[in-house]
């Protein structure tokens, strides 16, 4: 038994100078990530509500390390949700509510800081963010429309589209999460609040969003 705790002892501390050092300090790094969205229930103005499923995304960023605890750089991210309504008529409107379906799209665009809480390539951290979210309701806001384009070298091309409901907002998000710097390498995991600045009546609304990040340093 002593002769396996020493041995064990000497592992640890073989470990801890690679535990203690981590390599990311004035380095930059980017990264790639699923991204998975939390449904909710939600309730508008007039009675109208929604319920979205779990939503799916992809997303990029890049980071710089000032030091071994802060950075800061900037992602764009793409997601999308399945959605079932119940629209409630308007004043003056004598039809029943009627029941939807449908999928949202969303892109984000934001710059962000992080601290790592420890030095060490293994850490905890804390990140916030602020930036703007495109959001596409495949609503139709109109009737169908011909357009056509003349590219170069392969002449016109036309097509049918039908316009729908967009809307650009300010966004923010606060995460944390479980760091990992392995050699160039680095995993992350992370759980975070979105919200979306929707103005108006109904003000802003937040998301659970979770990713995994795989990412490299240079």
């Amino acid at each position: 038994m002593t002769a396996r705790t020493i041995a064990l002892l000497a592992v640890l501390l073989a470990a801890a100078p690679a535990l203690a050092q981590s390599r990311r300090a004035e380095h930059g790094e980017i990264y790639i990530y699923p991204l998975f969205t939390d449904g909710k229930s939600y309730s508008f103005e007039g009675g109208s509500s929604a319920r979205t499923d779990t939503g799916y995304g992809l997303g990029f960023g890049y980071n710089y390390n000032f030091n071994s605890h802060f950075s800061a750089g900037a992602e764009i991210e793409w997601s999308e949700q399945d959605y079932r309504a119940t629209v409630q008529p308007g004043a003056g409107n004598s039809n029943r509510a009627g029941d939807i379906s449908g999928s949202i799209e969303s892109r984000t665009l934001r710059f962000q800081g992080t601290w790592n809480i420890l030095a060490s390539s293994f850490t905890p951290y804390a990140s916030g963010g602020l930036g703007w979210t495109y959001i596409d309701t495949n609503i139709p806001s109109g009737l169908p429309e011909s357009v056509c384009w003349s590219y170069p070298w392969y002449g016109a091309y036309c097509a049918t589209y039908v316009p729908t409901e967009t809307t650009t907002k300010f966004s923010y998000n606060a995460a944390l999460g479980l760091r990992w710097d392995i050699g160039r390498g680095l995993i992350r995991a992370q759980v975070s609040n979105q919200w979306v600045d929707f103005g108006g009546s109904y003000g802003s609304s937040s998301v659970v969003q979770y990713r995994l990040d795989f990412g490299t340093k240079f």
